[in-house]
């Protein structure tokens, strides 16, 4: 059963990313949980939003895969299974390859300057195990990884495919993966950026991205089985 959503009180230019922002969060922490039903009228009411800033959300959230059609105005919540993980991590590493690639060419020297900083950062969280702060560094360098490429549309591309997997590792398998393999390869791929090799750049970040979706994938896997 769904938890009951705060209600919104800031109200900000964009009041459609904010509501955006809830849904998401509410979806990967499970108080929205796999399978649950949404409408546009009861998340309105619950956020004391109108139903437009809600109905947009909705659209965004259908469209990225983390709800999925259910009649009427509204949805339901997408399940976990092998399959949306799978086909999540092979467009999530096609598009940060891409910008990955894009990145080492057109980085400025204070952009290659921070993800070699995130990237450390992100590396010494995953050794003293500091989840919390891993995942911090682990979004903002994978933000700045797509901001550096200067291509907006493929920034709001990945965006998506980054919540998505967020939903697959922190929702449906949080034990998965090991944070200082996932670490290690951010300071592979930053490394490249910084050295203005496009090349290895892109080699760098399909093989994380595919590393982690393995692991993710076999945790699910096992998971799953164990819940027979």
């Amino acid at each position: 059963m769904a938890q009951q959503l705060a209600p919104l009180t800031d109200k900000p230019e964009s009041l459609t990313q904010l509501v955006y922002q809830a849904l998401r969060d509410a979806i990967i922490s499970k108080r929205l949980p796999p399978g649950e039903r949404v409408s546009e009228a009861s998340l309105a009411r619950q956020l004391r939003v109108s139903k437009t800033p809600v109905r947009e959300a909705l659209l965004r959230l259908h469209a990225i895969g983390l709800v999925e059609p259910d009649g009427g105005r509204g949805g339901r919540i997408v399940r976990p299974s092998a399959e949306l993980i799978r086909h999540t991590y092979e467009v999530r590493g096609s598009l940060e390859s891409l910008a990955a690639h894009l990145a080492a060419v057109r980085a400025t020297p204070a952009q290659r300057g921070e993800l070699l900083e995130l990237a450390a950062a992100s590396l010494a969280a995953a050794r003293e195990e500091d989840l919390d702060g891993f995942r911090r560094h682990d979004e903002a360098f994978h933000d700045l990884l797509a901001a550096t490429a200067a291509n907006p549309y493929l920034a709001r591309l990945i965006d998506n495919a980054y919540t998505l997997a967020a939903a697959a590792r922190q929702r449906d398998v949080p034990s998965a993966g090991d944070s200082t393999d996932c670490a290690a390869g951010h300071v592979r791929i930053a490394e490249a950026v910084a050295n203005g090799d496009a090349a290895a750049a892109t080699v760098e970040a399909v093989a994380h991205v595919e590393m982690v979706g393995r692991l993710v994938l076999q945790a699910f896997l096992e998971t799953s089985e164990q819940t027979r």
